[in-house]
């Protein structure tokens, strides 16, 4: 029953699960750190007042705290997925099959990656985020440092921390849920009577659907600034939607595998239905059920839904996916007030 996966935890995580410190904690130290250094640099620079009355300044500056707020949030947003991946486990007990040392092989195995693999998604997005500046202003002094702003400056030294952070936060996600959906399809005993004892891979789907939603609401702030260079809406625009997909990914795959599941029993319990009904059809014994009773479970059985998703899963889902227009219309306001009052 065990699978075996590569022990080891990134610092950030290792930190993030050592008290007194917590994913949250850690994202407020992160971005008050970043923060202070920021207004230091724009300070000394003399940057600050500008900031008020200069557009294309206030957008870089804007442009800046949100890559902050994202190298802050990236990880505790890896923490918290595999914090939640490890609950869900424990949360299945009751239906994994296999015996104590199998099911505490599986929880060590929780947030542990191939380190190999863990690098290279760090190592594509750090090359793909290197890219960002020439993908939106293609021009031979797009990394001449000393002829830039303060802010271009700060944009371009974050840039490979949130390629690095961002992409193992995808593939922790994915890998997280691809976990799960191996479990949910290989182990875990699935009763048509009561499927409520797999709400926790629902849950875990919706926490980690809600993580990369929070990503989503942080990229949608820079669409404010889309103008800033001729292809920052292109990049921004694939940015958000592979953050949408990867929202849709971390709900979906980890109930794949019990979907499966799922489907494998019904298919028995109906066979086994229609098994019992031909035999009473042809005068023998249908297992000390009646016709009435047979074709009633067999209904039952039919009607079982093969996704463990309700109404209300669907609805939040949908309400999380709304948090970034929420995020964008935020942005804008604040925009058009700062323009009022200082324009």
């Amino acid at each position: 029953m065990t699978e075996a996966r590569a022990a080891g935890a990134p610092w950030t995580q290792r930190l993030a699960e050592s008290p007194p410190w917590s994913p949250l904690r850690l994202s407020f130290a992160i971005a008050a750190v970043l923060g202070t250094i920021f207004l230091v640099l724009e300070a000394a620079y003399g940057r600050l007042p500008l900031v008020l009355t200069d557009d294309h300044v206030r957008g870089d500056f804007r442009m800046a705290c949100v890559m902050i707020l994202m190298t802050a949030y990236l990880p505790a947003a890896y923490a918290l997925a595999v914090s939640g991946a490890r609950r869900t486990l424990d949360e299945l007990v009751p239906v994994l099959q296999g015996t104590p040392a199998d099911l505490a092989a599986l929880r060590e195995g929780a947030g542990r990656f191939d380190p190999g693999e863990l690098r290279r998604a760090g190592l594509i997005g750090v090359g793909l985020a290197l890219l960002v500046p020439l993908a939106t202003n293609l021009t031979p002094w797009t990394y001449a440092f000393w002829l830039l702003s303060p802010e271009a400056n700060v944009h371009r030294l974050l840039l490979p921390a949130l390629g690095w952070l961002g992409s193992r936060f995808g593939f922790a996600v994915v890998a997280e849920s691809r976990w799960l959906s191996r479990i949910g399809r290989d182990h875990v005993w699935v009763d048509l009577l009561d499927l409520r004892p797999l709400a926790p891979l629902t849950r875990q789907g919706l926490r980690q659907a809600l993580l990369s939603t929070g990503l989503l609401s942080i990229l949608a702030l820079t669409l404010i600034d889309v103008d800033l260079a001729p292809g920052l809406l292109a990049v921004m625009g694939s940015c958000l939607i592979a953050s949408v997909l990867l929202s849709a990914t971390a709900l979906a795959l980890p109930v794949r595998g019990v979907h499966d599941a799922i489907v494998a029993a019904k298919r028995s319990e109906l066979n086994r239905c229609v098994t019992q009904i031909r035999a009473l059809r042809d005068g023998q014994p249908g297992g000390g059920r009646s016709l009435a009773d047979l074709l009633s479970w067999r209904a039952f059985v039919e009607s079982v839904p093969e996704w463990p998703f309700d109404a209300p899963t669907l609805l939040r889902f949908s309400l999380y996916l709304a948090i970034p227009l929420g995020s964008w219309l935020g942005g804008a306001l604040v925009e058009k007030l700062v323009d009022r009052l200082f324009g």
